[in-house]
């Protein structure tokens, strides 16, 4: 028993380390960015100083796309706090929206990332009491498989539909072959029974869903961080 929860601690400790490894490679892309267009302001404003004529529409440019990365890094770092601060409670309510919005942006980094189109109700509120450092870990695991079987040139459709039992939905579709990646995978199995999430697959293996409870019946001990 011990050995497995070593198993699991270590494998949600790698899980963290995955993702903030991830989003500091993303910020070192955007200070990357900013010193190298910083870096070209500086050579224009060396030529002016020597008289050269420079056009003012560079300056604006560079201006703008040093504004437009100061932006992304703080959006960057918002998602890297709000997934860190994910630790903090065992099992709390939570939206769900949000956090398939926040995993898709940081699984969004990866060099081998699909587009996604997220459809939603407008007008559902989408709350559950779950985990949500292993629903984030579930959500991240499957949108890896889903990238791996697109490509960077493809578009994943995510549709969300809330049951009536107040369970909701997420229907992942337009992929390629499930069945190449041989999902789901054990460890995939493993994050969605901890916290009651039933995974089915369609017969052409091109779409499945993830049914989540309304509310966890059971904490185990991969959903416990307190």
């Amino acid at each position: 028993m011990n050995n497995a929860i070593d198993i699991q601690n270590n494998q949600d400790l790698a899980f963290f380390g995955k993702i903030n490894a991830n989003i500091s490679h993303e910020l070192k892309n955007i200070l990357a960015i900013i010193s190298e267009t910083a870096g070209l302001l500086n050579d224009l404003t060396v030529l002016a100083e020597k008289g050269k004529k420079i056009d003012m529409d560079m300056f604006r440019t560079c201006s703008q796309d040093i504004e437009e990365e100061i932006q992304r890094g703080f959006a960057t770092v918002k998602q890297m706090n709000t997934f860190s601060h994910s630790v903090d409670t065992s099992v709390k309510s939570v939206n769900l929206l949000n956090i398939l919005k926040l995993m898709i942006n940081i699984a969004g980094f990866l060099s081998y990332a699909s587009k996604t189109r997220v459809n939603a109700p407008q007008d559902a509120e989408l709350m559950i009491l779950t985990c949500p450092y292993q629903l984030q870990h579930l959500i991240y695991q499957v949108l890896v498989v889903a990238f791996k079987t697109t490509g960077t040139g493809e578009e994943i459709q995510i549709s969300i539909y809330p049951e009536k039992n107040g369970d909701v939905r997420i229907i992942f579709s337009d992929l390629g072959e499930l069945y190449d990646e041989k999902f789901p995978i054990d460890k995939i199995l493993a994050i969605a029974a901890s916290i009651d999430v039933k995974i089915f697959i369609a017969d052409d293996f091109q779409t499945f869903d993830l049914l989540i409870p309304e509310a966890i019946k059971t904490v185990t001990m991969m959903g416990a961080h307190d």
